[in-house]
C-alpha cells in the first residue's frame, strides 16, 4: 500500500506542505504570456492565434520532459489535494476509515488542470533519483490561461542526501574484529546498570502504546463519523527529517544542478515551440526567456549567498552583494 501511494499521482498534503515529501524549494520561477496576440505574417498583419487549452499545453510539457535520458526519471500528471477535503469525492476516499486513494482518475486530473481550485490542482511532475536515493530532485509545473492571458510556473523542490550522523553506524564496520568486540563489551558494561535500573519504565511505555494507539484511532474514527472536519493529509516523512544540506561530495551539486538547468532549459524550449505552431507573438515571451537565462548563473545550491536563491547551511537571500561561501 505505501508504495503504491508513493508512485501513484494523487498527493493529499495538509496545512502549507502542497508538496509534502519533496524536501526544500531550491528555484521557483514563472512565465507570463499574453496569447491572445497573433505573431505577425507577411507585411506585418498580425495573424490570428490558434486557441488551446492548458490541459492540452500540460501534455505538451509531460511528453518534451520525458525525452531526457535521465535514468530513475519519472514524468507524469499529479493531482494535489487539501487533506481536508477529500472526504467529499469518494474517488479521492473510497473508504471514509480508509486512506485516499492512490491513483486519481483522469477526469480528475483534467478538472484539476482546466479548473484549479484551493483544494486541488494538477501538475506536471518529473522526478529524479540518484546517488542510491540519496538525492531525489522533483520539478512540478503548471499553467493557468485567463482571458488570453497564459502563465506557466514551475518549482524545483530537492531531497538532499542523509545526515552524515544517521550513517555513522557504517563506520563501525571498518575497525578490526576484535577492536569490535572489545567496544561492543564496553558499551554493554557501561550501560548495563542504567538500563536495568530504567527497564520497568521502557516496559511500561511499551505496554501502553498499544492502548494509546487504539484511543487514537477510536477518537479519529468518532469524528469522521461524525462529520468532524479530518485532514487525510500526510504530514512531514521521516525521509525529510534525516537530512542534511551540507554536501559531502562535489558531484552531488553538480548533479542536483545539472538535472534543474537541463529540465528547466527543456521545458522552455518545449514551451516556445508548443506557442510558435500556435501562431503566438513571441516578442513577450523572449524577453522574459532572457532574463530567466540570465537568472541561472546567479543561484547556487550549497552553502552559499546567492542574488535571487540561497538553499543550505548558513545561507542567506541578498539583493545583489558579493557571493560568499559558508562555512
Amino acid at each position: 500500500m505505501v508504495q503504491q501511494q508513493q508512485h501513484g499521482n494523487l498527493v493529499v498534503f495538509r496545512g502549507r506542505s502542497a508538496f509534502v515529501g519533496s524536501g526544500q524549494k531550491v528555484v521557483h520561477d514563472r512565465i507570463v504570456v499574453n496569447v491572445a496576440l497573433g505573431k505577425k505574417g507577411k507585411g506585418g498583419k498580425r495573424q490570428k492565434p490558434v486557441p488551446f487549452s492548458t490541459l492540452n499545453l500540460h501534455q505538451a510539457l509531460e511528453t518534451a520532459l520525458k525525452t531526457m535520458a535521465f535514468p530513475e526519471l519519472r514524468v507524469g500528471q499529479q493531482l494535489h489535494v487539501n487533506g481536508e477535503h477529500v472526504a467529499a469525492d469518494q474517488r479521492l476516499l473510497p473508504e471514509p476509515l480508509g486512506p485516499p486513494a492512490a491513483d486519481a482518475p483522469p477526469e480528475l486530473l483534467a478538472e484539476g488542470c482546466l479548473h484549479p481550485t484551493p483544494e486541488a490542482r494538477t501538475y506536471v511532475c518529473a522526478e529524479i533519483s540518484s546517488w542510491k536515493g540519496q538525492l531525489v530532485v522533483s520539478l512540478f509545473t503548471r499553467a493557468v490561461q485567463v482571458h488570453g492571458s497564459l502563465q506557466v510556473e514551475w518549482m524545483f523542490y530537492g531531497l538532499p542526501p542523509l545526515n552524515t550522523n544517521l550513517l555513522l553506524i557504517d563506520q563501525q564496520y571498518e575497525p578490526h574484529r576484535i577492536k569490535q568486540i572489545a567496544r561492543a563489551t564496553g558499551s554493554g558494561l557501561l550501560h548495563f546498570v542504567p538500563d536495568l535500573l530504567w527497564s520497568p519504565v521502557t516496559f511500561a511505555q511499551y505496554a501502553i502504546r498499544p492502548l494509546a494507539n487504539w484511543f487514537r484511532l477510536r477518537s479519529q474514527s468518532y469524528r469522521i463519523q461524525h462529520g468532524y472536519v479530518f485532514n487525510y493529509g500526510s504530514p512531514r516523512s521521516i525521509r525529510e527529517n534525516a537530512i542534511s544540506y551540507r554536501r559531502q561530495h562535489d558531484f552531488v551539486v553538480g548533479d542536483e544542478r545539472t538535472f534543474i538547468l537541463l529540465a528547466r532549459h527543456t521545458m522552455l524550449r518545449a514551451l516556445r515551440k508548443y506557442l510558435k505552431a500556435h501562431k503566438v507573438d513571441m516578442k513577450q515571451f523572449s524577453n522574459q526567456e532572457q532574463i530567466i537565462i540570465k537568472r541561472i548563473s546567479k543561484y547556487s545550491i550549497g552553502k552559499v549567498k546567492a542574488k535571487n536563491v540561497a538553499v543550505g547551511d548558513k545561507s542567506h537571500a541578498g539583493g545583489g552583494g558579493k557571493t560568499k561561501s559558508g562555512s
